[in-house]
């Protein structure tokens, strides 16, 4: 048995021998090195040269290998291994080695791929849904749908089952054989009214593929779920629920995005923008909740296609309108109530969406001033209709106003101030082809404030014109791009005043014209299956147009000249701004997300006030003596999802660096003064900060906790001696819970609480006695603070009829504003109080000899509403 294994053993030690022996000459042969150097040389002849240099010969089909073709081949001293793997990146010609006989392969064809693409609506209304998701099951391959409802997903030939889902809809599968580029409509049916709506995240197999770190998305019905004020659901005042975004205050609609400046923030109504969202005190913003479809809030790596402003974007995309049925719906409470009407003009092809709102405060007051008003009101409108499969038209228009003052405008005497905004587009998406969508829109924006007491006014305006081509190309499942370009005008009016029938300005303004010019660019790279790079840059050039006067300043801040320019651009700024976002996909539930981005804004807003009533907002562009905002900033985000306990953690840290800040001397006039732009101190800003956010579902439970630290430095030249200071924004410590509850019996419970740092404010240090009046010392800037805010809302809401085969849905929520009562303080004032040679300012106890009173100014404490909605 052993001379039997030995045998095996000589016998495959000699086949071995056999096989290396015939082999040796061909590694022998590899290794001598080879050198040619041509260009535009047929495939033929240089491998001919390298089979004079090797010894090997070449042995291939004609009819399958092309030989003939030109190729430029640079290699010296280079193995044989090495000059056919040359040989084969240029050609696709592939290889085999067998002795010293090479053999050449045909290059494999390229499986050839189609383009499915289309619009995903919803089956009873036949409005796009955006950000619907639509892919192959248990691969990464797959799309979502843009701003418009529009996808595009490039396949290989042959069957493929799809599956589309949307939060509130049911999962659809679809069966397609690509043969050729498919354009196709697929509509989602949605869920039944009476179920809970809990869920974090879609059920597919890669939830991560839709969230955006440096993006927040926003829908109506989880506004919906937060506790009301006055029987809204403020969109405005809803952002304060998301980390990294502040309230001026209560009673305000402004707000701070990562320590930015108020005026640094835009909203945008379907791409026209909204410079003033502010209504009555600021307790309403012009956005009307049932009037929008989706929310996008960017705070960081905004895309290069979007508005420039340094802090934060809001895009609001409104409902189209129902194209298959007419409906009604509205609301009513004791403060506003709203109306909305949609219908197809044509069915499937044309619709009308109407709403409008008004305010019913009379009630309040009407007794006690019967010749004053307080109202305001919105009316909102969209249209749209459908060309054809390729070509679709869109029509928004908004307009909101607000008057404070006597009830008859007219009469002698009369006083009171009124404001509107307005905005509006005309937009027409066209499908050049399966990878190419493009969306064209005329829109304008304008503000306009007017004060009066008769027969004297003062009025004041910023509008501005714009149209912008934006294009978008599904190269590949791997590359999509963005590109387009973007003219606008904006016409200023810093302030006017008038009277009788005559324009008299004192002192003499002018309104100014500006012209602004964009080209951008934005690329998505799929580098692997975890890493997506998403680059691009925004070119931005602003002039100001003439004829103008302007004015020049020395550096002690003195008048030097006055310059009276001619009719054309006077004066230039261009600057390149890019934007960077790496994403890696950590696992297939974490991912990790770093963005870079620099930004420029050329319109700022000027108030030397930090009310949050403020409605006499003062604009003034980019100038010769005002240089564009500038910011750039860094984050780091971080998202993991566990799917099975429908829990989500996110962390981000940020900094943020700004130029060209604006600030004031003490007791500047900002209305009416025609040297403002000397009064204007520049400085710069720095803010950084963390933010952390849990969420969770559980059955009908749903809620998250987060947290907030941020800080806000500014210094600027000549203002507190040039040392540094905190802005107004600077509130280190900023926490916030919710949680909501729907039960069986469609009633749903709310309860969302938030706790954040008071603002810093200047208080004095020390008084002296001048004339028989205390007169306050100041020392450092904003060398206090506010007490910290603390609020609680609670809301209750019952469906008293959820009926889905009905078409009648009607429902009551009760809330309360601050159930705790905490006063919430905006302004600490000090205030001259009875003296012999002061006159009386603030009631106080006399007998105490005080000399100075502090006033504290807040606003609501424990505020409840109640109101019933209807739709039919």
């Amino acid at each position: 048995m052993i001379q039997g294994c030995h045998g095996k053993l000589l016998r495959t030690l000699a086949i071995l021998s056999l096989i290396m022996l015939y082999c040796l000459p061909s590694f022998g042969q590899a290794e001598k090195a080879v050198s040619i150097s041509v260009n535009d040389l047929s495939l033929s002849e240089v491998l001919q040269q390298i089979s004079q240099q090797t010894g090997f010969n070449f042995s291939y089909n004609p009819d399958a290998v092309d030989t003939q073709q030109k190729i430029d081949f640079q290699v010296k001293e280079k193995d044989l291994g090495k000059c056919l793997k040359i040989i084969q990146n240029k050609t696709g010609i592939s290889y085999q080695i067998i002795g010293r006989q090479i053999i050449l392969k045909a290059p494999k064809p390229e499986p050839k791929k189609f383009t499915f693409s289309g619009y995903l609506s919803d089956s009873q209304s036949g409005e796009s849904l955006i950000g619907a998701a639509i892919g192959i099951p248990g691969k990464s391959i797959g799309t979502f749908t843009n701003e418009f409802g529009f996808f595009s997903l490039t396949l290989e030939e042959g069957d493929h089952q799809l599956i589309c889902f949307h939060y509130g809809y049911q999962k659809r599968g679809v069966s397609i054989r690509l043969s050729r580029n498919i354009l196709q409509k697929i509509d989602l049916s949605p869920l039944s009214y009476d179920l809970p709506t809990v869920e974090i995240a879609p059920p597919l197999e890669d939830i991560l593929e839709k969230k955006q770190l440096d993006a927040l998305e926003i829908s109506p019905n989880e506004l919906k779920k937060l506790p009301e004020f006055a029987g809204e659901p403020g969109i405005v005042n809803s952002l304060q629920s998301l980390t990294g975004i502040k309230m001026h205050s209560d009673g305000s609609a402004y707000f701070y995005s990562r320590g930015g400046s108020r005026d640094q923030n835009i909203i945008f109504i379907d791409d026209a923008p909204i410079f003033n969202p502010s209504h009555l005190f600021g307790f309403y913003s012009v956005f009307v909740p049932d009037f929008a479809k989706s929310i996008s809030v960017y705070k960081s790596n905004m895309p290069a296609n979007m508005g420039d402003r340094l802090s934060s974007i809001v895009s609001i995309r409104t409902k189209d309108g129902n194209l298959k049925k007419g409906g009604l719906s509205g609301a009513v409470n004791p403060f506003v109530y709203r109306i909305s009407f949609e219908t197809p003009i044509k069915k499937e092809k044309s619709s009308l969406f109407v709403t409008l709102r008004r305010s019913n405060f009379r009630w309040l007051y009407g007794r006690i001033t019967p010749d004053y008003d307080a109202s305001f009101y919105d009316f909102q409108i969209k249209w749209n209709r459908k060309l054809n499969d390729k070509n679709r038209l869109f029509f928004t228009g908004i307009l909101g106003s607000d008057f404070l003052g006597s009830q008859n405008r007219t009469q002698a005497g009369a006083i009171g101030i009124d404001w509107g905004t307005s905005a509006s587009t005309l937009r027409w998406n066209h499908v050049f082809g399966p990878k190419m969508f493009s969306n064209t829109t005329l829109h304008t924006g304008s503000y306009a404030t007017r004060a009066f007491l008769n027969p004297t006014r003062w009025n004041q305006e910023l509008g501005m014109l714009s149209i912008k081509s934006d294009f978008t190309h599904y190269t590949n499942p791997g590359f999509r791009s963005k590109f387009g370009f973007e003219r606008q005008w904006y016409f200023t009016n810093p302030g006017q005043l008038s009277q009788d029938s005559s324009l008299v300005i004192l002192p003499n303004f002018k309104s100014e014209l500006s012209q602004k010019t964009v080209l951008y660019y934005q690329g998505q790279w799929d580098i692997t299956a975890k890493i997506r790079l998403n680059g691009g840059w925004r070119a931005l050039s602003w002039a100001n147009l003439g004829p103008s006067t302007y004015y020049t300043f020395d550096d002690q801040y003195n008048l030097v000249d006055t310059i009276q320019a001619a009719v054309g651009a006077y004066h230039r700024y261009f600057n390149l701004d890019p934007r960077l976002n790496l994403r890696i996909k950590l696992s297939e539930s974490s991912l990790l997300n770093f963005g870079f981005g620099q930004y420029h804004q050329y319109l700022q807003f000027v108030s030397n006030s930090i009310s949050p009533f403020t409605t006499l907002e003062q604009w003034l562009p980019a100038s010769p003596n005002i240089r564009p905002q500038e910011a750039r900033q860094w984050s780091l985000n971080y998202l993991n999802y566990f799917e099975e306990n429908k829990l989500e953690i996110s962390a981000a840290i940020y900094h943020k660096s700004l130029l060209n800040q604006v600030d004031f001397e003490g007791n500047t006039q900002t209305f009416l003064n025609p040297f403002l732009e000397g009064d204007l101190r520049f400085g710069t800003t720095r803010a950084y900060g963390f933010e952390f956010m849990i969420q969770k579902a559980w059955k009908r439970w749903d809620g998250w906790l987060s947290y907030n630290y941020s800080r806000v430095i500014r210094q600027t030249r000549d203002i507190n001696n040039n040392q540094s200071y905190p802005a107004f924004q600077d509130r280190p410590h900023d926490f916030s819970a919710f949680l909501h509850y729907q039960s069986p019996k469609n009633r749903e419970w709310s309860f969302y609480w938030i706790s954040y740092s008071g603002s810093p404010f200047t208080s004095p240090v020390g008084f002296f006695q001048f004339n028989e009046q205390q007169v306050p010392i100041y020392g450092e800037k904003h060398n206090d603070r506010l007490p910290a805010y603390h609020r609680l809302d609670v809301s209750y809401k019952m469906k008293l009829k959820a009926n889905k085969s009905g078409r009648f849905q009607h429902d009551l929520t009760l809330s309360v504003n601050n159930l705790l009562a905490h006063r919430n303080l905006i302004a600490v004032r000090f205030n001259k109080v009875e003296k012999i040679a002061a006159p009386f300012r603030v009631e106080s106890n006399v007998l105490l000899d005080k000399p100075l009173g502090e006033t504290q100014l807040y606003l609501v404490r424990f505020f409840p509403s109640i109101t019933y909605r209807f739709s039919i």
